[in-house]
């Protein structure tokens, strides 16, 4: 009896009132969206029609409900449809509309009554007072020729409905009873969407065990899945959904090396899906539909997971080949994509419909953060951002077009009514946001020896690729060399090293950049000109430990101090395993079952160091247990030889070989033979043994020596 009695004195005097309390007590959030709906109600509005659009279980039924309280409490009859009800357009079966006290139609799954508009138009409206509203829900809008027509799109209001917030899907799952160090995981996993988060916290055992983790079973996989993209018509259809939830978007072109001559079906029937958007460069899954796909397809078949995989990857890896321009960026996310395990997730928390910022008018937001070509005019700017500003200066004068710039808009939402759908990080943008970072990506060749000694970070990469494995043939290096970011509040060159930034916001943001920053530098990597090694520098290895390991980046042991900090120097020579081979390799694989770089164990040698090197063993050439203590062993030069003694030897006798096949060379070629490999005892004999004066001896030895040790520095003599 207490418990009838409770019921009564809340107003519940049936089932139907009891769901509606049920629907109260589990509704959180969408104050947008309330606030459009109290406007429509206005007596002002120049709105009759309010048009709730967005995909299955993202809470469309449930804000009707609450538009239902509202209506009430403002003093309005509600009318509520189910558009899923059988005879719901047929008008015999439409109740009575009242003529007085405003009346509020609701009409839920609008989408699915047959002939909707003509229903609105010839049945509904005209019933209708002036101050009725009406709100209709559907998951693709249902009033396509009224928002074409100019006049009767002034009384429609669109209003697209998006994801849960975070701290309101934490809400949603606290009431569930879902213990605090589970929820992260299940709202991943759901992507914001209110009909997986319930899904998920029934199978979360309401477990209050610190250590336990959540992760999706197999049946809830198939429930969500069949709950939020419904019944599949086919094998092909379903690859085609695969596809999409598999890439960060996914275009005609992508579904034909999937699907093959079905890619133009298949494209059609994804872009009518009500969960999927379109962006500038494709249609996107919202997040709660790729997640779910996703995690189902690699559980149920993993074998056909890593087969998609592969021919998604190299279909976008040919297109990166030769991505120029503009095209660059757009290219590097889509394949980057592919490779998100090592840590750049900040860049498409925008794209993929779980972001980690809102913003309170308008809800989920991304961090705005984008990259651009860099003034000129900025470059005070940059120097100001950086604690190197004279090198900053040094290198902009030398290659203005490897640097970068990275500007902030303010946040804009993912489901703009405006812009029609999702917003997407790489759309051109009307305007130029503030200025918050910039990168230089340099590009080096043998010729700019000279320019790198004035740079402690290039004159020691260049240093390391002449130990290590040295130029040859035309090849280039790639150095990242300035990545610089706002301070937080204190100019850049008073920021402390390895600071972690309080406000989540401002991470966000870093981390954006950041992200940009790698997916250029892997353009480059994947690039028909790709360099034949890449360097980083940066006195924040802690904050690179993902991306260093995804791209096989070990230290070189080297280190160089700029602007009052220390610089580690990183490489990876990609001579060694090509750029296909290591995203076949590591495109699969979570960075935490990567092996860490592993440390090269080379003797790095300056040019002064080198060159002394090389003169100590022409000395030792014909005494090979004194060429065996050669710091040159330990060096790219012959370091992997079978017997790097004999590799040694045979490197310098052909580096003193070669002087003679040029005339302007001939005379150091014979003044070096016959001082070190025909074996003269003393400089003295060997200028006797030539016939030679000895000034003009040492003159040309001097030359034959420089010649030798500059052909060897830039591997022109390498075995």
């Amino acid at each position: 009896m207490s418990a009838v009695r409770t019921l009564s004195t809340l107003g519940i005097r049936s089932v139907a009132d009891r769901l509606r309390l049920t629907y109260k007590q589990t509704f959180l959030g969408r104050q947008a969206e309330i606030a459009a709906f109290r406007a429509l109600l206005s007596p002002a509005s120049p709105h009759a029609l309010l048009v709730v659009e967005g995909p299955a279980g993202i809470g469309k039924t449930a804000l009707l409900h609450r538009f239902a309280e509202e209506a009430r409490a403002a003093g309005r009859t509600v009318l509520a449809l189910d558009g899923t009800r059988a005879g719901a357009g047929e008008g015999d079966d439409v109740p009575a509309v009242p003529l007085d006290d405003a009346p509020v139609v609701l009409v839920d799954a609008a989408d699915a009554i047959p002939g909707l508009e003509a229903w609105l138009c010839d049945r509904l409206l005209p019933r209708l007072p002036a101050d009725a509203r009406v709100v209709l829900a559907a998951r693709r809008s249902p009033v396509t020729r009224w928002s074409a027509d100019p006049g009767l799109s002034q009384a429609i209001r669109p209003l697209p409905l998006g994801p849960l917030t975070k701290p309101d899907a934490g809400s949603l799952l606290h009431r569930f009873g879902v213990a605090p160090h589970l929820r992260g995981e299940m709202i991943a996993f759901a992507g914001g969407n209110p009909s997986a988060l319930t899904l998920a916290a029934r199978t979360a055992g309401y477990s209050t065990v610190d250590g336990e983790g959540w992760a999706p079973t197999a049946e809830l996989l198939d429930r969500v899945v069949e709950a939020l993209a419904g019944p599949l018509p086919s094998a092909t259809h379903r690859l085609a959904l695969q596809a999409a939830a598999h890439s960060v978007v996914i275009t005609e072109d992508m579904l034909r090396a999937v699907t093959g001559d079905e890619a133009s079906a298949m494209f059609e029937w994804l872009r009518t899906r009500p969960f999927m958007h379109a962006s500038p460069f494709g249609l996107v899954p919202n997040g709660a539909v790729r997640h779910t796909v996703e995690a189902q397809f690699a559980m149920r078949d993993p074998a056909g997971h890593r087969a998609l995989h592969a021919r998604l990857r190299d279909y976008l890896f040919a297109r990166a080949r030769v991505a120029a321009g503009d095209a660059v960026m757009p290219a590097m996310v889509m394949l980057g994509y592919l490779h998100r395990r090592f840590g750049a997730t900040a860049f498409y928390d925008a794209i993929l419909g779980m972001p980690g910022g809102t913003d309170a008018a308008t809800g989920p937001a991304t961090s705005g953060v984008y990259e651009d070509a860099a003034d000129p005019a900025e470059l005070p700017a940059l120097q100001a951002l950086s604690d190197e500003p004279e090198l900053v200066a040094y290198w902009f004068d030398r290659q203005p077009s490897a640097f970068r710039v990275y500007r902030r808009e303010e946040p804009i939402p993912l489901l703009d009514p405006a812009r029609g759908g999702p917003f997407h990080p790489l759309e051109p943008r009307p305007r130029r946001g503030r200025l918050i970072g910039f990168s230089a990506l340099l590009r080096l060749g043998a010729e700019d020896a000279a320019e790198c000694e004035r740079d402690p970070v290039l004159a020691a990469a260049w240093a390391y690729t002449h130990t290590a494995a040295p130029l040859a043939g035309g090849a280039e290096l790639d150095v990242l060399r300035f990545l610089a970011r706002p301070a937080a509040g204190a100019p850049a060159a008073e920021r402390p090293a390895g600071e972690r930034l309080a406000d989540p916001e401002e991470r966000r943001r870093v981390a954006a950049v950041q992200d940009l920053a790698v997916y250029r530098m892997l353009g480059r990597i994947v690039s028909a000109d790709r360099p034949a090694w890449t360097f980083l520098a940066t006195d924040e290895p802690v904050a690179w430990t993902g991306a260093l390991r995804y791209f096989d980046m070990p230290s070189t042991g080297l280190t160089a101090v700029t602007g009052g900090r220390e610089r580690q120097i990183f490489a990876h020579d990609w001579r060694a395993v090509s750029p296909a081979e290591w995203l076949a390799g590591n495109s699969t694989r979570p960075v935490e079952e990567l092996p860490p770089p592993a440390e090269s164990g080379l003797t790095v040698l300056t040019r002064a160091e080198f060159d002394a090197e090389v003169r100590t063993a022409l000395r030792a050439w014909r005494r090979p247990e004194r060429l065996a203590e050669s710091a040159l062993l330990q060096t790219g030069l012959v370091r992997d030889a079978d017997d790097p003694v004999a590799a040694l030897r045979a490197t310098l006798a052909s580096a003193v070989e070669a002087l003679g096949r040029q005339t302007r060379t001939a005379k150091q070629h014979r003044v070096l033979a016959t001082t070190f490999l025909s074996g003269a005892p003393t400089q003295e004999a060997a200028a006797r043994r030539l016939g030679l004066p000895f000034s003009t001896y040492r003159r040309h030895l001097t030359l034959g020596l420089t010649t030798v040790c500059d052909r060897l520095w830039l591997g022109e003599d390498t075995p």
